[in-house]
């Protein structure tokens, strides 16, 4: 399914979830939709801006959706898929969490067995706590950040958080007309952090925060 077909199916379980007609169906559609034209975004680089608001619906309707036993395992596929997608969203990203770890629960409890996902997830959601909790303190040195790059420790802020969506979407915007290919990565970098400071955030970008490394 393509971008546009994802897009129309997406709208019309809104329309139908918003009418009230098959409800508990366009509630599935919905979550499937926004996993779909997450992966999408994320697989050709574009439009990045608009996976979290994707994850904040598929969040809201899985919320609702655990509590039948029988669309648990949908769910469970739904935030795995979607935990790959999310990213520049600490906070969000541990909200998203804590509902996979609720529905690993539920999963683990009808089949009297603990899912191995289950220490995976709980160990991300102590990492995610450690690190929200010291940007929040301040105390930017203590972060312990696991990807294999260095990264600015301000985008475990919330300002961050906040702003993040609408300075890549200002980036992707003035670049819309560039070919992703050598070099698009400088100068989305410049565009995102040009837009981050109009929004009071100071940035400094993989290429600022690695010398020595090559960045394509």
């Amino acid at each position: 399914m393509d971008e546009i077909e994802i897009r129309k199916e997406l709208e019309a379980a809104r329309r139908a979830l918003a009418s009230g007609e098959n409800i508990l169906s366009a509630r599935e559609d919905i979550i499937c939709g926004d996993v779909l034209l997450a992966e999408n975004n994320l697989r050709e680089n574009r439009n990045l801006w608009e996976i979290a608001g994707l994850a904040r619906e598929l969040m809201e309707q899985a919320s609702v959706l655990e509590g039948y036993d029988h669309l648990l395992d949908r769910i469970y596929d739904a935030l795995s898929r979607m935990s790959e997608c999310l990213h520049n969203h600490p906070r969000l990203k541990l909200k998203l969490l804590k509902l996979w770890l609720l529905v690993v629960d539920r999963i683990s409890a009808m089949q009297n067995h603990e899912l191995s996902v289950y220490d995976d997830i709980l160990y991300e959601i102590n990492y995610l706590r450690r690190n929200i909790a010291n940007a929040e303190a301040g105390k930017f040195e203590l972060i312990k950040d696991d990807r294999r790059l260095k990264y600015d420790p301000v985008e475990w802020t919330a300002r961050w958080e906040e702003v993040i969506d609408e300075a890549d979407r200002t980036a992707e915007e003035a670049l819309a007309d560039m070919p992703r290919g050598m070099g698009f990565c400088h100068a989305f970098w410049h565009e995102r952090a040009e837009a981050l400071a109009d929004l009071g955030v100071e940035w400094r970008s993989p290429s600022m925060m690695n010398p020595g490394v090559l960045f394509d």
